[in-house]
């Protein structure tokens, strides 16, 4: 299928949302942070999770407006309870909050529990860095979604488990790391099946735990399992997975990996840092600057053009997919309008 303008398609994820029985707020938070990740080459994290959002809106597991519940805020401390509306307005909330609260304590560090899931992490940390300051999140699945295999093992023990950290850098662009703990996001073998490709060699295993390059393994039944960041040598990747289970999961309240996991979503644990109760925001954007500069000024290899930093690429890719528009799979977009048909919403014109 041809390209989709972001507006056009910002505004149908918007009317699904509405048509779901999603507050006017609450779809346009969402439909933003969707169409926001498809903007920047996530499309992992973008329209993709509409059909996804609203069956568990059907399910009752995404309460529409329920309202998130500050249950602690003291000191530099901040816990938050989604009460299991959209996760995009949970944390987009909380996150504001904390914000505020840094620029008066310097340095807050927030857990948030119950909700659902929130969608790309990176938005909530780059929140941060836009507003001058840095931001730091980890979230697991509450103890579900448990589809990477531990190192040496053939069964899902953990989720993907993202890390984020952003920092102010040049012109209203930030420094964003935006990772998982596993070799790859799920949502990009959700990607991969709706499109029909097979998968990179070392992403997966089968149920067996034989290698397989087929996205259908992962998702059964029975279920495959993804490797830790770093495939069979990922003994860093899975470490750092079992830490933001510990901290997003344990420390957070919101529930850790275990046999009998209740229901997945996201327990999140982070900070919000001022950065000027160390220097100035100029002085550190200058600094950042000429770090990141010398970093770029590396010679490279045969075949590669440019050396980037994390957040760069996606930056680009944001500047080319507001002109060109963005691309979606006939799969995705079947989906799509199978969904929008079911609630009674008018598709877009692609003519």
């Amino acid at each position: 299928m041809p390209n989709i303008n972001h507006s056009s398609l910002n505004n149908f994820l918007e009317r699904i949302f509405i048509a779901a029985e999603a507050t006017n707020d609450e779809a346009r938070i969402v439909a933003d942070s969707l169409t926001e990740s498809n903007l920047l080459g996530h499309d992992s994290h973008g329209a993709i999770r509409v059909p996804q959002y609203v069956g568990m809106m059907r399910d009752g597991l995404i309460v529409p407006g329920n309202k998130p519940e500050i249950v602690k805020d003291e000191g530099s401390t901040l816990i938050v309870d989604g009460h299991f509306t959209f996760g995009q307005v949970i944390v987009r909330q909380a996150m504001t909050h904390a914000i505020e609260k840094a620029r008066e304590r310097g340095i807050v560090q927030i857990g948030i529990r119950r909700t659902n899931h929130i969608g790309r992490m990176g938005e909530y940390a780059a929140q941060a860095a836009e507003a001058g300051l840095l931001g730091w999140l980890v979230a697991n699945n509450s103890g579900a979604g448990q589809i990477v295999t531990p190192v040496g093992g053939i069964e899902g023990r953990l989720a993907t488990n993202p890390i984020a950290f952003a920092a102010p850098w040049k012109d209203g662009e930030c420094f964003l790391l935006d990772m998982t703990t596993s070799i790859a996001p799920e949502g990009k073998v959700r990607v991969a099946h709706n499109k029909g490709e097979q998968l990179p060699e070392g992403w997966l295993l089968d149920p067996q735990g034989r290698p397989s390059r087929n996205p259908a393994d992962l998702y059964g039944p029975p279920r495959g399992s993804l490797m830790p960041l770093g495939g069979a040598m990922g003994h860093k990747g899975f470490g750092l997975g079992l830490m933001v289970e510990i901290l997003g999961g344990l420390l957070s309240g919101d529930g850790y990996s275990r046999p009998d996991p209740t229901r997945i979503g996201n327990g999140v644990f982070g900070f919000v840092a001022d950065l000027e109760c160390f220097m100035t925001r100029a002085e550190f954007e200058d600094h950042m600057q000429k770090l990141l500069a010398h970093i770029k000024s590396c010679p490279t290899r045969d075949g590669v053009d440019e050396v980037f930093v994390p957040g760069e690429p996606e930056h680009r890719e944001r500047r080319n997919r507001l002109v060109e528009g963005i691309p979606l799979d006939d799969e995705t977009w079947r989906q799509l309008t199978q969904v929008a048909a079911e609630l009674g919403v008018d598709v877009p014109d692609m003519n």
